[in-house]
């Protein structure tokens, strides 16, 4: 098979287990057997040490997972080891660390949900002064919908994309975003890995950036709004409560500004 690549990203560790060719990888994704599916077919096995995703995976997804695989302390929250990224055809691979261990349809148990919530907490310990993804780029996420936003490190953009989406007498809201803390964007039972070792490895890193810390919690309750997860949505919520005036005002302001954009044409 010919095979256009090019190379994003190749771990400079010596610590890497041996890769198959880029050619392998992709004839791996096009022709993988339902066995060696991750759960999705986003995601196939390659080894007992390698797994790839291959469908809707963005540079920004692997600058979000190799940043957070060196910020974040692994007792706390694992996050797989990038190895290589490379695409062919306009696709996107991302080679990384298999992670074995438990994804839980449910998680409700009080312990569990106060372990998710100390990753959270773990994640807001590491803050930046501009908004975005952890390297810079495009915002994606269910917050911004099907728009592909770049806020260029800058403050006024997202405060401006707030203030576009207020209307009738919203509009005189004031927008005061404060810090920009790590936010994962996308926590879900689906996402959280219980190891055998009795770490939790978080994965799915492709919404992840900067934001004002209560934007996690605008997008976890998305979920219980379509009815998914709703016990583990809830109890995590209420493990952040009380919010501040401050911090529930900012929480109002990007609830509204999700709702009109899918009430209005914006």
């Amino acid at each position: 098979m010919r095979c256009t690549i090019d190379v994003f990203y190749t771990c400079p560790d010596g610590d890497v287990p041996r890769l198959p060719s880029h050619a392998a990888i992709v004839e791996a994704c096009n022709d993988a057997p339902q066995g060696l599916y991750a759960r999705t077919k986003t995601t196939v096995f390659l080894s007992p040490e390698l797994v790839v995703k291959h469908i809707n995976v963005t540079l920004e997804e692997c600058r979000n997972q190799i940043k957070a695989h060196k910020l974040l302390d692994p007792s706390i929250v694992v996050v797989p080891k990038v190895y290589r990224c490379f695409s062919h055809n306009d696709r996107i691979y991302l080679v990384m660390q298999r992670i074995h261990g438990e994804v839980r349809d449910k998680i409700e148990n009080l312990q569990s949900v106060t372990r998710v919530a100390d990753i959270i907490r773990h994640l807001q310990t590491h803050k930046s002064s501009i908004p975005g993804p952890l390297d810079g780029g495009i915002s994606r996420g269910l917050w911004w919908e099907n728009e592909h936003v770049d806020l260029k490190g800058e403050v006024a953009r997202l405060e401006e994309y707030i203030r576009r989406r207020m209307v009738g007498k919203q509009q005189g809201w004031s927008v005061e975003l404060g810090e920009f803390v790590l936010n994962h964007n996308d926590i879900a039972p689906r996402n959280l890995i219980w190891m055998p070792d009795g770490r939790i490895c978080l994965i799915d890193w492709a919404h992840a950036g900067f934001y004002p810390w209560v934007l996690e919690l605008v997008v976890l309750e998305f979920n219980t709004q379509e009815g998914k997860d709703l016990g583990f949505t809830l109890a995590l919520s209420k493990k952040f409560e009380p919010l501040s005036e401050a911090e529930q005002k900012n929480k109002n302001s990007l609830q509204m500004a999700w709702f009109n954009s899918h009430r209005y044409s914006m």
